[in-house]
């Protein structure tokens, strides 16, 4: 079928971002909006409201993170984004684009997530997970989200407080069943249910479910020299890991199948309150707290709660062996540094989903793409405080413009004259980094920076 015959109507964006096909005048009424997009201010709470004072860039970067936690680190660094080997070979194809694009939009959700400029990588970041991530309302603890709650979609309202652990989803092609308790056969209607039951989204259209399942189905596990063939140790691992490793086998192995990404593909009860799925061990050292619930903030937790619940009985020197086991196979790589340079070339690489829309001359496709294209310039544009950032901030402005003026002559047909802004408007990128890397060691993009911007939320 092709983009063309697929309803998009739903797919509208918050109140502060006006879809292109709603502006009239580009010298107009789009640059009003570009600028209430940049420069308004979204809805955040009175407490971060009053902690950063004047700037109004901070609020989006820190509403969702945890109150006297590492605001620098949480948000200048995240585990690196890594893809399965099929993918790596191969220029990114449209779908993994789109969808990679739209996991990190707000236009597919609904009320409050949406308005805040939640998305789908805030909680998975970078296909990981945010184990800074906390809501007063919906958190009990860093890392985990009731996402049962009114506060996101009054009819998925259960009147519990079961907040429950974000997982990562490295790898998560070859970890089905999905959710906590595993019941979801397919990542299609995993993700589907995530968008419209838990987070109050429109029905997406079938694409949008397409592109972010592909996305998720590239995500490989991190890689891990620790690990060799069918998911024993290599001689990278120390001789205590070795020592865990003989442990794990005899006790834990029965569930958590090495050669089978350290799953079973079945829910158990292990004395948590319930059935729940057994998730992959790989990768766990980005993703503590542990068990559905985030309980154990840590690997000698895990490994006393089973003793407990198993009936195992462990000295100090064994406990010590499987937590280096653990640590071992449960590798997740070193973060990385969100730089202006990296954003910047994300922005170019998802323009790529645009090239489709317009040789297909798909004017509801292409203003979709343009609207999150948009939401991205915003992202980057909160990095740059007004005032102190005009220049930056201005050359911004001129790129979000330049996707509106895009996908105004989407909508009026002129798909030829759509394809060559898009082109000048890619070169633009190129041209201007420099004028924007002038001013970086100034920006929120400089962990300094930021550190002395946010230091009254210390005190």
């Amino acid at each position: 079928m092709s983009p063309a015959h697929h309803n998009w109507v739903h797919l509208k964006p918050p109140g502060w971002l006006k879809p292109s096909r709603d502006l009239k005048h580009v010298s107009g009424a789009a640059v009003a909006a570009i600028v209430l997009m940049l420069l308004g201010a979204p809805e955040v709470s009175a407490q971060v409201q009053t902690n950063l004072a004047a700037n109004d860039a901070l609020p989006r970067l820190t509403e969702w993170l945890t109150p006297g936690g590492d605001t620098v680190r949480a948000v200048t660094e995240h585990s690196p984004e890594q893809f399965a080997p099929k993918f790596e070979a191969t220029a990114a194809p449209f779908l993994v684009t789109l969808g990679r694009l739209a996991f990190r939009s707000p236009l597919i959700f609904g009320s409050y997530a949406a308005r805040g400029g939640l998305s789908c990588d805030v909680c998975h970041t970078a296909g990981g997970t945010n184990r800074d991530f906390f809501v007063a309302e919906v958190s009990d603890r860093a890392g985990n989200v009731d996402v049962t709650h009114g506060f996101w979609r009054r009819e998925s309202e259960d009147s519990l407080t079961n907040p429950i652990n974000i997982p990562s989803l490295r790898g998560v092609r070859w970890t089905a069943p999905y959710g906590r308790d595993g019941r979801f056969a397919s990542l299609e209607d995993f993700t589907r249910n995530v968008i419209v039951h838990e987070f109050a989204g429109d029905e997406p259209a079938p694409l949008v479910v397409d592109g972010l399942v592909a996305y998720q189905r590239a995500l490989a596990f991190p890689a891990n020299a620790n690990l060799g063939a069918a998911g024993h140790l290599t001689l990278s691992a120390g001789t205590a890991a070795r020592r865990g490793e003989a442990l794990f086998l005899r006790d834990c192995a029965g569930c958590h199948l090495p050669s089978g990404a350290f799953i079973d593909g079945r829910a158990h009860d292990v004395g948590t309150g319930g059935h729940f799925d057994t998730p992959t061990l790989l990768g766990l050292a980005g993703s503590a707290p542990y068990f559905h619930d985030g309980r154990a903030s840590g690997l000698l937790a895990v490994i006393t709660h089973f003793e407990d619940a198993l009936g195992l009985d462990y000295d100090t020197a064994q406990r010590g062996d499987l937590v280096d086991y653990l640590d071992a196979i449960g590798a997740a790589g070193a973060p990385v540094r969100r730089t202006l340079a990296r954003d910047i070339a994300d922005l170019d690489s998802f323009a790529d989903a645009l090239d489709f829309p317009l040789n297909d001359e798909d004017p509801e496709l292409a203003d979709f793409i343009t609207a999150m294209l948009r939401t991205e310039v915003g992202r980057i544009a909160e990095h740059f405080p007004p005032a102190s950032h005009d220049p930056a901030r201005k050359i911004l402005k001129a790129w979000s413009v330049g996707l509106a003026d895009i996908a105004l002559l989407a909508e009026a047909g002129r798909f030829p004259a759509a394809r060559e802004e898009l082109e000048t408007w890619r070169a633009r990128l190129r041209t201007d980094l420099p004028a924007l890397t002038r001013t970086v060691q100034s920006s929120l993009y400089d962990p300094d920076t930021l550190r002395r911007a946010i230091k009254p939320k210390s005190k």
